[in-house]
């Protein structure tokens, strides 16, 4: 009797109203609840990353203006002054390592530009360009790794300008050097950034025609419209020390970083003491003898903060009017901080002087303060995209008037100095590619890989290609500069495929009698320029390449990745 009576009480007490609802519901609610409860505890849960851009992550980046005049602190970074109790990285690494990382500094002006916008809150847009350390291979594939020294970087900058509108753009490819990205960097980098990192150190090779490209590279940004600072960071590898010695590829990058003002940062006075005094003692901090591993991302992260630390103190001491711009100026003392209204930090227009009287106001005439030629409105909201800067007041913020060794300008000098304007003709290039009917008929095709994986890919993973002697592929290109080269790719002569390689003749125009024979060929495998011609008069031309053989012999295939112009 009292089994039969349970299952029936059991059934009137789950059929009972609660609030509306049996019981029963409301038992399968509790269940549902404690499920998700309990798994929300037990099952691995996704973090999001610090670099993401969901619009709950943005909602956290709270703009903070530093140099609002009605909330002014005494000084707001913790880490300022250098060195001082609050300096957590001067602490770690030392003074001495520290001031020697910093190769050259410069004037600092440009960079001081974009702390001045920093400090009032406004977004900034950070670019790096590099070849396998900044891509992150080795420490977690993702150029925007968290495990990497450019998502580190950013971290650090979010948490102390932090704006939902700041910006991480990391162009950089495996296994490519300034030969590439001295023509090729407009498709890397957006068309308006703040600041750009480049991290080429291990990637060049230490040689006088290095060294040129790498200039173009760095001459190229400094006279963009949008008017960008530089860093040129370096790192460490093992490898390069013991091939090259002391004198590596940073040696020729300073040259270039002193005759541009450009800050030269590396991490190599903080590593070659102890590596000199026993190679394993850093092995930590590598995962082969080049790429860095996590622990040595966070050193280059590290060395470029403290950098930008010292930086960020020196902007506050001048916006405090507790230290003068170092970043020089005019006659006048005019320097970044100030505009062409004064000087001082009150001056009206000036940091804190706000934006002056309204217009209209009895007494004010408007063209008193008529912006010169050849210079930029600071109010312009569109300043960022006007080309001025080699026209600037301020001599720290010029572009030198002719490259590192072009001659002076005298009687036995005929030819004048043309800017350059590079030009990239590249099969990376997949938003702007070469028409098809450029192809059509030619022998040439075009390479793209059928496993699209971007964070893997190197200058040499999209290229045109030929393996039908005496075909003939005709590229448009624009000349400002007068030089131009062809990127191709050499091959280990006697590897599988490879044998004794094939060559193409390269010419531009009707210069037939000028043309240069390429040679796919080589001591080791890797991507080349070689410049064809120089001197090519300014406007449109062409470069015609033909490959070398008998007619209907097939031939080891000539990868040709790019075609460039300065």
């Amino acid at each position: 009797m009292g089994s039969d009576a349970n299952p029936s009480e059991k059934l009137a007490r789950l059929s009972q109203r609660n609030l509306g609802l049996t019981n029963r519901v409301w038992l399968i609610i509790t269940f549902v609840l404690a499920v998700l409860t309990i798994s929300h505890y037990v099952l691995p849960s996704t973090s999001l990353p610090s670099y993401a851009s969901s619009s709950s992550f943005h909602s956290l980046l709270r703009p903070k203006n530093y140099v609002n005049a009605s909330d002014i602190e005494p000084n707001p970074f913790a880490f300022c002054p250098l060195y001082g109790p609050g300096d957590e990285l001067g602490n770690k690494y030392g003074a001495l390592s520290l001031s020697q990382s910093r190769m050259h500094l410069g004037s600092g002006a440009r960079l001081q530009r974009v702390l001045q916008r920093a400090l009032m809150g406004q977004p900034v847009t950070i670019s790096v360009l590099g070849g396998s350390i900044s891509a992150c291979h080795g420490s977690g594939d993702d150029p925007v790794s968290s495990k990497c020294y450019p998502a580190m970087f950013f971290n650090w900058w979010n948490s102390i300008f932090p704006h939902p509108a700041t910006e991480l753009t990391n162009g950089a490819m495996r296994r490519t050097n300034s030969a590439y990205f001295g023509f090729c960097s407009a498709q890397h980098i957006p068309d308006v950034t703040d600041l750009v990192i480049i991290e080429l150190d291990v990637d060049d090779t230490p040689d006088p025609e290095m060294m040129e490209h790498f200039e173009t590279l760095i001459r190229s940004i400094l006279i963009r419209p949008d008017q960008p600072a530089i860093i040129i960071l370096g790192h460490f590898s093992p490898q390069i020390q013991t091939a090259y010695g002391f004198a590596g590829p940073d040696h020729w990058h300073n040259l270039v970083a002193q005759f541009y003002d450009v800050p030269h940062i590396s991490v190599k006075p903080a590593l070659l003491p102890s590596y000199l005094a026993s190679p394993p003692s850093i092995s930590k901090y590598y995962v082969d003898p080049i790429l860095a591993s996590q622990a040595g991302h966070q050193v280059i992260a590290d060395i470029l903060i403290s950098y930008i630390q010292s930086q960020v103190c020196a902007a506050w001491d001048v916006a405090m009017g507790v230290a003068y711009d170092s970043a020089g100026g005019d006659a006048h003392g005019t320097g970044v901080f100030a505009d062409n209204a004064g000087s001082g930090a009150g001056a009206a227009g000036g940091l804190f002087g706000g934006l002056g009287q309204r217009k209209g106001v009895p007494g004010e005439n408007p063209d008193d303060k008529k912006t010169p030629e050849g210079e930029v409105d600071p109010l312009d909201p569109d300043a960022r995209t006007k080309a001025s800067l080699a026209f600037a007041s301020n001599p720290a913020l010029r572009v030198p008037p002719a490259r590192i060794n072009t001659p002076p300008p005298d009687g036995s000098n005929s030819r004048t100095f043309m800017e350059i304007s590079p030009f990239c003709v590249s099969a990376n290039d997949l938003i702007n590619p070469l028409p098809p009917s450029l192809f059509f008929g030619s022998g040439w095709f075009v390479y793209h890989p059928s496993n699209v994986n971007s964070h893997a890919l190197n200058a040499a993973s999209h290229y045109f290609y030929s393996t039908l002697p005496t075909s003939k592929l005709r590229i448009p290109i624009q000349v400002q500069g007068g030089d131009i080269g062809v990127y191709y790719v050499k091959d280990k002569a006697g590897a599988p495929g490879v044998g004794e390689g094939s060559a193409v003749e390269c010419w531009v125009d009707d210069n037939y009698r000028g043309a240069k024979t390429l040679e796919s060929a080589g001591d080791r495998d890797g991507v080349v320029l070689e410049m064809i011609d120089h001197h090519v008069g300014k406007g449109s031309h062409f470069v015609e390449c033909q490959l070398l053989g008998e007619e209907g012999e097939g031939v080891p295939a000539f990868k040709i990745v790019g075609v460039f112009a300065t």
